[in-house]
C-alpha cells in the first residue's frame, strides 16, 4: 500500500457513505416532485368552493410561516453562521419584483386557469416555467440555448397545442378552455420573470427568500380578497387543506430543491422535478376522475420529454438558489 493511502476498509466505508447520501438524495428528489404534483387535484378540488384571492392567500402564507420557522429554527435564536447569505437592503428591489410577478399575479393567474380548465391540462402546463424562465434569461442575461433545449422547448409547445386543442377535452368548452390555459402560460411566464429577478439574489438563503415571498404575497392576496368580499365557502377541513398545499408543496419542495442541489447537483435535481408536471397530470386522471383521452396521453410523453430535454442542456446555468414560492422548475 502506497504511504498515505487510505485503509481499504476506510475507502470501502467512505464510498458507502457517497453512495448512501446519492440514494438518499434520489428519493428526496422524488419525493420533493411528488408532493409539489399533489398540489394541482387537491387545488382544483379547494377551487370548487373558495374563490382564487382567498385560497392564494391562505397557500402563499402557509408557505411563508413553513419557511420562516425553518429561518428560526436553523438559528436557534442567534445570528446566522453566514451573514453574508442574509437579505441585505440592497437586495429588496429585485425581491419586491419577485414577490410582485410571482407571488400575487402568477398565483391568481393559475387558480384563474385551473378553474376553467382540467386538473391535468393545468399540470402539464406548468412545463412552461422553465420554458419562460430560460426563455427570459436569453433574452435579458445573455444565457445560451443548445439544441437539446431547442428541441426540449419545441417540444413541451407541441405538447400544450395537443392539450389544449378544442375538443381535446369534452367536458369543458373550447372558449373556457382556451381561456384558462392562456392564464397558466401567463402565470409560467409571471413565474418565469420572478425566476430571473430573483437569479440577481440566487446566493442568498433560499428560506428567507421563500419566507418573505410567501407573508408578503399572502398578505396583499388576503387584503385584495377582504377588499373585494371574496372570502367565502372556507371550512376547517378545507382551512387545513389550503394551509398544508402551502406548507409542503410550496415551502417543504423548497428545502428538499436545496438539499438535492447539494447532493445530486444541477441536472440531476433538475431531472427529477421536470416529472412532476407529468405527475399531476396523471393524479389528476386518478383522483379527479378526469378522462384520459389520447390527445391528454400523448401530451404526457410529449412534454415530459421535452421538459427533460430542457433540463439536460448544458448550455442552460439555472440559479443555486431555489428562486420562486411556486416549486423550483427544472432548471431552477
Amino acid at each position: 500500500m502506497a504511504p498515505g493511502a487510505p485503509a481499504p476498509a476506510a475507502a470501502i466505508a467512505a464510498a458507502h457513505r457517497r453512495l448512501s447520501s446519492t440514494v438518499r438524495g434520489r428519493l428526496e428528489a422524488l419525493l420533493a416532485a411528488f408532493v409539489f404534483a399533489t398540489s394541482v387535484p387537491v387545488t382544483k378540488v379547494l377551487l370548487g368552493d373558495i374563490p382564487p384571492l382567498a385560497l392564494s392567500a391562505v397557500i402563499y402564507l402557509a408557505a411563508g410561516a413553513f419557511s420562516l420557522l425553518l429561518v428560526l429554527a436553523s438559528r436557534g435564536g442567534h445570528a446566522s453562521a453566514d451573514s453574508r447569505r442574509d437579505l441585505v437592503p440592497g437586495d429588496w428591489p429585485w425581491l419586491a419584483g419577485g414577490v410582485a410577478a410571482g407571488s400575487v399575479l402568477a398565483p391568481l393567474a393559475l387558480l384563474g386557469g385551473m378553474q376553467r380548465t382540467s386538473g391535468h391540462a393545468a399540470g402539464l402546463l406548468l412545463n412552461f416555467e422553465v420554458v419562460f424562465t430560460v426563455g427570459l434569461g436569453i433574452v435579458f442575461a445573455g444565457e445560451r440555448l443548445g439544441r437539446r433545449g431547442g428541441l426540449g422547448g419545441a417540444a413541451i409547445w407541441l405538447g400544450a397545442l395537443l392539450v389544449s386543442w378544442p375538443g381535446a377535452e369534452p367536458a369543458t368548452t373550447s372558449g373556457a378552455h382556451w381561456t384558462g390555459a392562456l392564464l397558466i402560460l401567463g402565470a409560467c411566464a409571471l413565474w418565469g420573470l420572478d425566476n430571473n429577478l430573483t437569479l440577481r439574489i440566487s446566493g442568498k438563503d433560499a428560506t428567507q427568500i421563500v419566507a418573505v415571498k410567501g407573508l408578503v404575497g399572502g398578505a396583499v392576496s388576503l387584503v385584495l380578497a377582504l377588499a373585494l368580499g371574496q372570502t367565502g365557502g372556507w371550512t376547517p377541513a378545507r382551512l387545513a387543506a389550503a394551509a398544508a398545499v402551502g406548507a409542503l408543496t410550496y415551502g417543504l419542495t423548497i428545502v428538499l430543491f436545496v438539499r438535492c442541489m447539494r447532493t445530486l447537483g444541477v441536472v440531476q435535481t433538475g431531472l427529477f422535478f421536470a416529472m412532476a408536471p407529468g405527475m399531476a397530470a396523471i393524479l389528476a386522471w386518478v383522483f379527479l376522475r378526469e378522462p384520459a383521452g389520447l390527445a391528454g396521453l400523448t401530451a404526457l410523453g410529449v412534454m415530459t420529454a421535452g421538459a427533460l430535454l430542457l433540463a439536460t442542456d448544458p448550455h442552460v446555468h439555472p440559479p443555486s438558489a431555489a428562486p420562486s414560492c411556486q416549486p423550483p422548475p427544472p432548471g431552477a
